[in-house]
């Protein structure tokens, strides 16, 4: 069974938000949502959210997850593609996150599509969360040398052909220019990943529009 429970980062940034004396409540956007565990998460925080997710199974999942937890109230999901323009009004939301979803879109024009449609919907004031792999990761830095992508700082993963787009600080610093840098963290934790155990580094981010 898939992991039901949030992203440890969606789960910092929720106690950021609080320390900050933000009000849990309002209209939240989960973007690149899978199965729904961040989507559920902030809903049970108060947030009216709408977890975007492309592949219709993942959002019957979702919607299933919402009934289980009793959130299906404030949980919606709504069958997107992140990186098309999105269906909903400017200044519509007061949080968006973004927990290594836009990652896997596989051109930069596609990337600048989510990140111009997350800041087009939030209101001014708004905060956003990104989390991103790093390029100083361990396993990143083996496959990005091994199994170069097009771009800098990005993949092919092996047996899959999956691309994923990591950052280094300064890039993006850069990449999310339009907002307001709140925070900037380098995270490590121990995981297990292609067939070994060791240290993850991910970059997570918060932004204010």
């Amino acid at each position: 069974m898939a992991n039901q429970e949030p992203t440890s980062g969606v789960v910092l940034f929720v106690d950021w938000l609080k320390n900050c004396g933000v009000q849990m409540g309002g209209r939240a956007v989960d973007i690149g949502s899978g199965k729904g565990r961040n989507t559920v998460y902030l809903a049970a925080q108060g947030f009216e959210t709408f977890g975007l997710e492309y592949i219709q199974e993942a959002v019957n999942d979702s919607r299933q997850l919402a009934a289980d937890r009793g959130v299906s109230d404030k949980a919606k999901f709504v069958l997107a593609e992140i990186d098309k323009p999105w269906d909903f009004e400017d200044d519509y939301f007061d949080v968006a996150i973004d927990s290594f979803a836009s990652i896997d879109i596989e051109t930069k024009a596609g990337r600048e599509i989510c990140r111009n449609e997350m800041y087009r919907t939030l209101k001014p004031g708004g905060y956003a969360f990104v989390n991103v792999c790093s390029a100083d990761d361990e396993w990143e830095k083996e496959l990005i040398l091994k199994h170069p992508g097009l771009e800098r700082n990005s993949t092919i993963w092996p047996g899959t052909g999956k691309f994923q787009k990591d950052y280094d600080d300064e890039e993006l610093k850069e990449f999310y220019g339009s907002f307001k840098l709140l925070e900037l963290r380098t995270i490590q934790k121990q995981a297990h990943k292609l067939g070994r155990d060791g240290t993850a580094t991910n970059l997570w981010l918060i932004l204010q529009k």
